[in-house]
């Protein structure tokens, strides 16, 4: 097995505010998970991490949405002054929609989009979504394929009912483990979004990610009246001196922006 390299160079997240929080950045070659609930900024976030990385340290980047049209994300990306197509055409940034969504497609084409694109850093939006991928237990089904109403209300009878119902769990966890060990041997810089409920006592749906991964950022939207304030908490984050604390965090037109006064 390939070890992986321990380096002390520091990759700026290119979030205002952010990375003094964390001895300068990350450790180069780190995996960052960042949980949240809906709407507390986890796409911009990861956005601007892969736009900032291109535009400010000539890093290529590649976004893997699960979720959102590629269009969609260049538009959210260009409200705050970040010119993604024009990084496209440059060779520095890709974004990568991922339809097929059986795991096997998935890891197999993210190995690919690896080896060809080279990146410094890499998004994935959202890794549940990912991980979810693993719950077909015959690894040919392809979810588009089966019945709404079957995901839905029943039982895909498409899907081997002879499976135990456990090895989903082992299959998600061995998945998240092998592809975090994989990041980090390759030295790519990474953010893993993971979507959580507001109450949620872990920071992933497979209660896994979070002890795999070498830091965990955790945002948080509440509903205050008429206005929304957002949270960020640095709770681990390997190699690195970190400030404790809850930050409340802001958008700005230039994007995310983490505020000094902490709780």
């Amino acid at each position: 097995m390939k070890t992986r390299v321990i380096t002390t160079d520091r990759v700026k997240l290119g979030i205002k505010g952010l990375d003094p929080l964390i001895g300068g950045g990350v450790s180069r070659g780190s995996v960052i998970l960042l949980p949240g609930c809906v709407g507390s900024g986890k796409t911009i976030m990861s956005l601007q991490f892969i736009a900032r990385g291109a535009m400010d340290h000539d890093e290529r980047g590649l976004f893997v949405s699960f979720e959102q049209h590629e269009d969609r994300l260049r538009e959210q990306a260009l409200q705050f002054g970040w010119d993604i197509e024009k990084l496209e055409a440059l060779g520095m940034v890709r974004i990568m929609r991922m339809s097929k969504l059986t795991i096997g497609q998935v890891l197999a084409d993210l190995e690919k989009a690896i080896h060809s694109f080279k990146p410094h850093r890499l998004a994935i939006d959202s890794f549940t979504f990912m991980a979810l991928s693993a719950h077909t237990r015959e690894r040919l089904v392809d979810i588009d394929k089966i019945p709404s109403d079957e995901l839905l209300y029943g039982e895909p009878k498409h899907l081997n009912q002879t499976t135990p119902l456990e090895w989903n769990s082992i299959v998600v966890k061995k998945m998240v483990t092998d592809l975090v060990l994989m990041l980090q041997q390759k030295g790519i810089t990474t953010i893993l979004t993971s979507e959580v409920s507001k109450n949620s006592d872990w920071y992933s749906r497979d209660t896994v990610s979070e002890f795999a991964c070498d830091g965990v950022l955790s945002l948080k939207a509440t509903s205050i009246g008429s206005e929304t304030q957002r949270t960020i908490e640095v709770v681990k984050m390997r190699n690195t001196k970190i400030s404790g604390g809850i930050y409340d965090f802001e958008f700005t037109p230039q994007g995310m922006k983490v505020l000094s006064q902490n709780k």
